[in-house]
């Protein structure tokens, strides 16, 4: 293998695939890149077993061959050369990288060993995603995913493909986002889950993407693949039956609300400092008679805070109490100027929609104190 190519593709290419590289491989391999030049192009793989991410680098290929280095060492050294031309080559799977006024030899291991990597099938039925329309989507949903390893199925994101409307959902069972996509497909409909930190990881790859995201399923093989100019990542689909999320969000309410919402981040922030001391609860009083909502802190060990805003209140005076944390992440992940607020109850699952992401939906479920 002999090529050259400038220090910059090299070093975005290798910042691309690494994305895939496991924090502890069950195979030594895993912690390799996979370098091969062949038909003209290098490519650049990197694979977990689950997640494959696969990128073609710009450069002049002299001669083919292919083998795998160590991930960091790679990504970090390239990373630090200076702008400029870079020449490799292989030896006995000794790589050899020169640059202006640097030589250095890394120890690879034989690409005859790398587990096979999936492609993205040039014949496939695709949908197509705008980047950004596709990163703010998955912005607004992932993050309401799970973390709980002994439930799968929620560490995951739900796409539901029928009749031109893509729905993308998450939950943790104690939080739901759901957001709604027209889309041009030649797919069928369709149902997958898939995990939801390949699906950020593939909103960054691709959120500066000056073509569509094509997106298809292999059936055959459970896999999820999405590709745009050079990269391509596969992810395994994960395996259940998603849950029936639309029986909990509320079709009528007893209290409304609408608030400013950089008042309201305010005031949690405010709040959550003294939350987080305890269980991160803190209390909501929704005012219909004053128009006002005041945030408390219950977590009295380390003092007490209350927090005002005005707001547009309907319905009864009532006290709910929630989690800062689930608040904030919502919050932080929704730009939005106001936000409606909608619960049948201080223990019902609660509604909140915002004025520009009509779209969109969030239901948070109350903590019981």
């Amino acid at each position: 293998m002999k090529f050259t190519c400038l220090q910059e593709n090299l070093a975005k290419g290798l910042q691309i695939v690494s994305r895939a590289i496991p924090t502890k491989g069950s195979l030594p391999i895993l912690s390799n890149i996979l370098f091969s030049a062949q038909d003209g192009r290098l490519k650049l793989a990197a694979t977990n077993l689950e997640t494959a991410i696969t990128t073609y680098v710009p450069c002049s290929i002299e001669e083919d061959g292919s083998t795998t280095i160590p991930a960091k060492l790679i990504k970090d050294f390239v990373a630090t050369l200076p702008p400029g031309t870079i020449k490799a080559s292989l030896t006995n799977d000794v790589f050899h990288l020169t640059s202006n006024k640097t030589k250095t030899k890394f120890n690879g291991i034989s690409a005859d060993e790398y587990p096979e990597l999936p492609s993205f099938p040039e014949d496939a039925k695709t949908i197509e995603f705008n980047p950004s329309d596709f990163n703010d989507t998955v912005s607004n949903v992932a993050f309401a995913s799970g973390s709980d390893e002994s439930r799968p199925i929620f560490t995951g994101v739900f796409l539901n493909y029928q009749s031109g409307i893509l729905t993308i959902a998450s939950t943790d069972g104690f939080r739901l986002s759901e957001k709604v996509m027209k889309v041009e497909s030649e797919v069928g409909d369709f149902s997958v889950v898939i995990p939801a930190k390949t699906l950020i990881e593939v909103a960054k790859i691709f959120s500066t993407s000056e073509e569509n995201i094509k997106f298809t399923i292999n059936s055959n093989e459970n896999l999820a693949l999405f590709s745009a100019e050079d990269t391509t990542v596969a992810t395994r689909i994960l395996e259940g039956q998603y849950p029936d999320y639309k029986k909990i969000i509320p079709t009528e309410q007893i209290l409304s609300a609408s608030f400013a919402t950089d008042e309201f981040i305010e005031a949690v922030k405010l709040t959550n400092v003294f939350a987080k001391e305890g269980n991160n609860a803190i209390k909501v009083r929704f005012d219909p008679g004053e128009n006002i909502i005041k945030i408390t802190s219950l977590a009295e060990e380390s003092g007490e805070h209350e927090s005002e805003l005005a707001a547009e209140v309907e319905g009864e005076l009532m006290e709910i109490a929630f989690s800062s944390r689930y608040l904030l992440d919502y919050l932080n992940n929704i730009k939005t100027e106001r936000i409606f607020f909608k619960t049948r109850g201080n223990v019902s699952p609660c509604l909140l929609v915002s004025d520009n992401h009509v779209d969109f939906i969030h239901i948070i479920m109350p903590m019981q104190i």
